[in-house]
């Protein structure tokens, strides 16, 4: 192993995570297994853990085995902050935008060089590709010294030519529909958003705290914004995913002594469901590959809950994943999570988002249980891990 550091089980929990994704159970008859949906089993070595420490601007590559394939430092680029990451369909290419330096790094994956970095605007929170692979939208918070100058840009892809280019911006104060509503918002800042299955509409939440919240849904033809709702209507600023048969939206929000989460249809836009995360500060949000199992974390009080996809049902809780979890992806096979644990000294959201392991957690989803945590630089005060992703290989 590299720098690595593991808690709880030692050095036992290797061999343990490597039964658990071969689909082995374990030896042990005191331990209550909570039995999950079956997945399709992946090789041990079909997908890589891309995990960004936005305090020492690193990138950290992990394989299944959880040994450290590579680290990257992006801030030799002049690159500061990488807050978010995302892939094309195929996994060829990566994309993360940095709060930081305002910009968009594109990655090859392959040979994990860096193809282009393209300057978005001040406090470019997420960068996500479209299913069609066809463009990317960058939500853009805006200067701390304008107010309600957020946007959406997009990034027009041409993968077989290898060229990325802005495409339209949309300045939120700016949209008619916003326009008419202003009132009922006290800033536009896109935070993080997720697209309908079919790619026309992107369902956008608004922040970063809770008064400054609220979503958006933006038509993706007509880069308009088409429906709206204020924090007076909706606590929200953070997660964003949809059910695997397109029909619903998940989106959540929370603060201190708030975690919140809702359920939208996705053709007719009304809200279907809401409930209380059982925590506070609800934050990532992710759907099993099984498309089952909704799962969603707690940032202050480092829980998860587990929720039903299709009855909306919370069907289970883990008390426990990891000091101050933030944001999550999973293995192909859906037998492990991965997710990330803020700093001591936290670049962002410094007011709920203070840690002690910086790295990532590893879940196994099955059983319900914390197997570790990878704390790849493990001693640095600077070091606050954000954004993750699970590149799977072909």
């Amino acid at each position: 192993m590299s720098e690595t550091k593991w808690h709880g089980l030692g050095l036992m929990i290797a061999s343990v995570l490597m039964l658990a994704l071969a689909g082995c159970a374990r030896d042990d008859d005191d331990a209550e297994v909570v039995e999950a949906p079956a997945a399709k089993p992946a090789a041990i070595s079909d997908y890589e853990i891309w995990a960004l420490d936005q305090g020492t601007h690193k990138l950290w590559i992990y394989d299944a085995n959880l040994e450290e394939l590579a680290r990257i430092d992006l801030g030799e680029r002049g690159i500061r902050t990488p807050h978010m990451i995302d892939f094309t369909s195929d996994y060829r290419y990566a994309f993360i935008a940095s709060t930081g330096s305002g910009d968009v790094t594109v990655m090859r994956t392959a040979d994990r060089e860096i193809v282009e970095i393209i300057e978005t605007g001040p406090r470019t929170h997420m960068a996500g590709v479209s299913p069609d692979d066809a463009r990317v939208l960058v939500d853009v918070i805006g200067s701390p010294d304008e107010h309600r100058d957020g946007e959406v840009v997009e990034i027009l892809l041409d993968l077989g030519a290898e060229r990325f280019e802005i495409g339209r911006r949309l300045t939120l104060a700016d949209d008619a529909l916003l326009s008419e509503r202003e009132a009922q918002f006290n800033d536009f800042a896109p935070i993080c958003h997720e697209y309908t299955r079919d790619g026309q509409h992107a369902w956008i939440t608004l922040g970063p705290g809770l008064d400054d919240g609220g979503l958006l849904v933006l038509d993706v033809d007509a880069f308009e914004v088409v429906e709206a709702w204020g924090p007076e209507q909706l606590q929200v600023n953070c997660g964003t995913m949809p059910t695997a048969d397109g029909k619903h939206m998940f989106v959540n929000g929370g603060g201190h002594g708030v975690g919140k989460w809702y359920v939208f249809d996705t053709r007719s836009l009304e809200k279907v469901h809401e409930a209380d995360s059982r925590g506070e500060d609800a934050h990532g949000v992710w759907l099993t590959p099984d498309g089952r199992e909704m799962w969603m974390v707690n940032r202050i009080t480092d829980n998860a809950i587990i929720i039903d996809a299709e009855s909306f049902e919370i069907i289970d809780e883990m008390d426990y994943v990891g000091t101050t979890p933030d944001i999550m992806g999973m293995s192909p096979d859906g037998s492990h999570a991965y997710i990330t644990l803020r700093g001591p000294n936290p670049v962002s959201a410094p007011h709920v988002a203070v840690g002690e392991t910086p790295g990532f957690a590893v879940v196994d989803v099955r059983e319900r249980r914390l197997v570790g945590v990878i704390e790849p630089d493990e001693g640095n005060e600077d070091s606050d891990f954000h954004g993750i992703g699970v590149r799977v290989m072909d």
